[in-house]
């Protein structure tokens, strides 16, 4: 059984849970926050739930997870967190009015929230096209008979109240993502854009990488494909191997990130014996926001990381080895790839020293200021106060000011 069918069984187990989560009375100043199905303290909700935590002391701020390394994670932080369906979890669900998250209500306790408002903070500037804008094959035969009808009678589906965003272009994808009215979506700027401000040289330290050796640093993120259950290649054959003395005459190190969801091959072998690859792994850098003060190119396909990214004013190199397959196979993708692109497109490793060469020359100035202006206007580090003053007015809560 998938762990998409499992989540859906679990949805409906629970479901006598939501007649009391409709009708307990709410609490305007408690809020809870979850990530990524409960299985993180990561992204958006981790960064505004820190904000809150620590400057907003007439605010409760609850950390929930399905996975207790999370809980005492959050809790090692000095945080409060509990279990999403224990005793705990379960009564503060039933009394919190804010439910923040960055994928759906299963984040948290999608049964006990259900009288409150849920707040989605989104995982990224979508470039795959998201929920009903999106192909899908999850469920087999049955995906588009359950999107159509079902989804939204689910709890851990529903839409949420509100959306909130990065900037415009996300708002207009958002809005036709979800199917909200246009009123219900914000754009306020990523509160995990806080995560530029961390040492990124000393967490890559930590982890064994030093990167102080090299003149260059290379992050290859490449996203998931058709909904997790596709692979990579991250070798193509052997065409990486045969960049490695590239690599090394430029001093050039590459991390390897591949998104949580990805099936990738090849890394391991890679690194054998080959001190300019090395792998930066979701389980020990949950943030990947947090290296790119570090990164001076970043290499991704069809990941949202490259509008975040945007934020540095630093070149972006889209690597789509699987174009054509992508964009009438899988999900699809918003705008017109191509046209929308930051900077130079190639199919494969063996066109990076071309880019490279492109990149220094300054070739794709233009397209990268316009890419960073239609994305990364709103960065300037005050992110989380702008969410929190929006999520107080929805509660008729006084704003506080921060100096």
């Amino acid at each position: 059984m998938s762990s998409y069918t499992l989540r859906l069984a679990k949805q409906l187990a629970w479901l006598p849970l939501c007649l009391i989560g409709g009708c307990f009375p709410r609490n305007d100043r408690l809020w809870i926050f979850g990530a990524w199905h409960g299985r993180q303290f990561a992204d958006n909700t981790s960064y505004l739930y820190r904000h809150v935590r620590d400057h907003e002391p007439s605010l409760r701020a609850v950390w929930l997870a399905h996975d207790q390394e999370v809980v005492k994670r959050v809790r090692e932080e000095g945080g409060e967190a509990y279990l999403a369906y224990s005793v705990k979890g379960i009564l503060l669900s039933l009394r919190a009015r804010l439910f923040l998250v960055t994928h759906s209500a299963e984040d948290v306790n999608p049964h006990a929230s259900f009288g409150g408002q849920l707040i989605n903070l989104t995982h990224g500037t979508p470039l795959k096209r998201l929920v009903q804008d999106a192909r899908s094959s999850r469920l087999g035969v049955f995906t588009g008979v359950y999107d159509r009808y079902l989804r939204r009678l689910l709890p851990g589906q529903r839409r949420p109240q509100q959306v909130l965003v990065a900037s415009d272009v996300g708002r207009e994808r958002l809005i036709s993502a979800f199917g909200l009215p246009s009123d219900r979506v914000t754009a306020l700027g990523y509160p995990r854009w806080n995560a530029f401000q961390e040492n990124a040289s000393t967490l890559l330290q930590q982890a064994g990488i030093d990167i102080l050796a090299y003149d260059k640093v290379v992050l290859y993120a490449p996203t998931l494909r058709m909904q997790g259950k596709g692979g990579l290649d991250v070798s193509q054959g052997e065409r990486l191997e045969a960049l490695l003395p590239w690599l090394e005459k430029h001093r050039v190190l590459l991390l390897i990130r591949g998104h949580t969801s990805l099936k990738m091959s090849g890394v391991q072998a890679l690194m054998e014996g080959n001190a300019s690859i090395r792998e930066a792994p979701v389980s020990i850098f949950p943030d990947v926001n947090a290296l790119f003060p570090a990164v001076d190119v970043l290499i991704t396909d069809y990941s949202s990381l490259m509008f975040d990214y945007a934020c540095l004013n630093r070149p972006i190199i889209l690597m789509a080895p699987d174009l054509d397959d992508y964009l009438n196979l899988d999900v699809g993708v918003y705008g017109d790839y191509l046209a929308d692109a930051p900077g130079p497109v190639i199919e494969s490793w063996e066109h990076l020293p071309e880019a490279w060469d492109s990149l220094t020359k300054k070739v794709h100035h233009q397209r990268l200021a316009t890419f960073v202006a239609r994305h990364a206007a709103m960065n300037d580090g005050r992110e989380c106060e702008r969410v929190t003053s929006h999520l107080r007015n929805s509660c008729r809560l006084e704003v506080t000011s921060h100096a």
